[in-house]
């Protein structure tokens, strides 16, 4: 069982924690790392200070809290997401303002390998089995004057592979800042800061990482054109490895949204590119992602309904 067990984790552990995630390190629940949203992955996860709405419950709490008070709205949001291996990662997220200075936040992430195959001899198969990770969280912010935002995630984190369990808790800390630039804005997160039982023997420790960065929007045209700019700075403290992403968003009027990313530093992921479609209370955001090392591609769908 043992020798079993440790095969598994051996493929797992390439699985999740490859360059198919753009980070190659010693982390686990590597799913931590992918990005919850259409506009996030299509930006290059640059989000830490322009995120707002349900997708903040991952990318910064604080961000639950829009930048203007005019377009607070409950916000309910769904994510598929498909990549290597048919691996699939779901999200689930709501974001809801608690009057007008703070705002209270649910999310739900689910990532599934499945018909992974045993084999204890070689030959065929002996049986297959689904691999799960799972996250589920409550967030909340606070705003502090006009220009800074607070925001704070409980999370419960679970994982199973073949027989064995594991469980734990984590904590995101966020802030967000109108600076005294007008239109630039800066965020920074800290996120998956706490620990997991043991699965079988091994311990995993979490992705636990810092997300900060600026975010710079101007509007032209008598407003009915806007472009946002994100650059945030990536780390994660288990692997010692540090990242760029950077992020544009050009957007016509309130309907139409193009966008693109790049990460610098990693090894599996680069380019990314997206579009966005909002018609009245709904929002669809798609996000392509080319993998390294003739990994494939990943494709994201997120849909929101803000009423």
């Amino acid at each position: 069982m043992k020798q079993r067990f440790a095969g598994i984790i051996l493929v797992l552990s390439l699985l999740f924690s490859s360059p198919v995630l753009a980070q190659i390190g010693s982390s686990g629940m590597a799913f931590l790392k992918l990005g919850v949203s259409g506009r996030g992955v299509s930006m290059g996860d640059a989000m830490s200070a322009l995120v707002e709405g349900a997708a903040a419950t991952y990318y910064n709490p604080a961000g639950l809290l829009p930048s203007s008070t005019g377009s607070m709205g409950t916000e309910l949001m769904f994510m598929h997401k498909e990549w290597i291996q048919d691996s699939r990662t779901e999200f689930l997220g709501g974001a809801m303002p608690l009057g007008e200075r703070s705002a209270l936040g649910v999310s739900v992430v689910s990532t599934t390998v499945s018909d992974i195959e045993v084999h204890t001899r070689p030959g065929p198969a002996e049986a297959t089995f689904t691999a799960r990770n799972f996250s589920a969280g409550l967030s909340y912010a606070q705003a502090f004057g006009t220009n800074i935002r607070l925001g704070v995630t409980a999370k419960f984190l679970y994982e199973k592979i073949l027989v064995d369990e594991a469980s734990g808790y984590a904590v995101d800390l966020g802030a967000q800042m109108r600076t005294p630039v007008e239109n630039l804005t800066a965020g920074i997160a800290l996120a998956n800061l706490g620990s997991m039982s043991r699965l079988e023997s091994e311990k995993t420790s979490l992705p636990a990482m810092l997300r900060v960065g600026p975010a710079y929007s101007f509007a032209f045209a008598a407003d009915e054109y806007r472009l946002n700019l994100a650059v945030d700075y990536l780390n994660i403290f288990p692997e010692k490895h540090s990242y760029v992403n950077t992020g544009a968003e050009f957007m016509f009027g309130s309907i139409l949204a193009a966008r693109g990313g790049y990460q610098f530093g990693s090894e599996g992921r680069g380019l990314s590119a997206g579009l966005g479609v909002r018609y009245g209370i709904v929002g669809l955001d798609y996000a392509y992602s080319r993998l390294a090392q003739d990994l494939g591609n990943t494709h994201t769908l997120s849909l929101a309904v803000t009423f």
